[in-house]
């Protein structure tokens, strides 16, 4: 709980509250500059993982599709779904999927504009870092990205489509 005096910044993208900062935002999500610290937080963390599964790519995808809207590219959104429908649906590890990344770019497609879920997310990069590094941290990334790909569960058939479609 904070300080009822304490000015405070609310997250667009997540609904995290944080105490407000007198900094300028310098990115591309609908997120509060305090919720983006934490992802940077985070990725340094993922960074760092000497495992050959690279995480990273996985925390990018969720927090870009929890992060979507105002502001923020579409085609980062389509590219994080279909992140996270490899990882969750398929097992993907964050290498694979860098490389389905990879292929998509390659291609020209007409890429939907999507719309937002209608749905508040369970997890947050907040939950993420509150979890010690290690297992437990990498298994609350896990849940995150399934709870981020749920809260998207209106676009699924359009991501299968689309993934079909575009590597058969």
């Amino acid at each position: 709980m904070m300080d009822a005096n304490i000015q405070t910044s609310h997250c667009p993208g997540c609904g995290l509250t944080f105490p407000k900062q007198q900094i300028s935002p310098r990115h591309s999500y609908n997120a509060a500059t305090e919720c983006y610290e934490k992802y940077s937080e985070l990725t340094a963390y993922t960074l760092s993982h000497r495992a050959d599964d690279f995480i990273h790519q996985h925390v990018v995808d969720a927090y870009a599709a929890q992060h979507s809207g105002s502001g923020m590219k579409n085609i980062s959104t389509l590219f994080a779904l279909i992140g996270l429908y490899y990882a969750v649906e398929h097992g993907y590890n964050g290498r694979q999927v860098q490389r389905v990344h990879m292929l998509i770019a390659r291609l020209k497609y007409p890429w939907d504009t999507l719309s937002l879920p209608q749905r508040s997310y369970s997890v947050t990069v907040m939950d993420v870092l509150h979890e010690p590094p290690g297992d437990k941290r990498d298994g609350a990334i896990r849940e995150w990205m399934i709870d981020v790909w749920g809260c998207w569960s209106h676009q699924h058939e359009w991501v299968r489509s689309v993934c079909h479609g575009l590597l058969g």
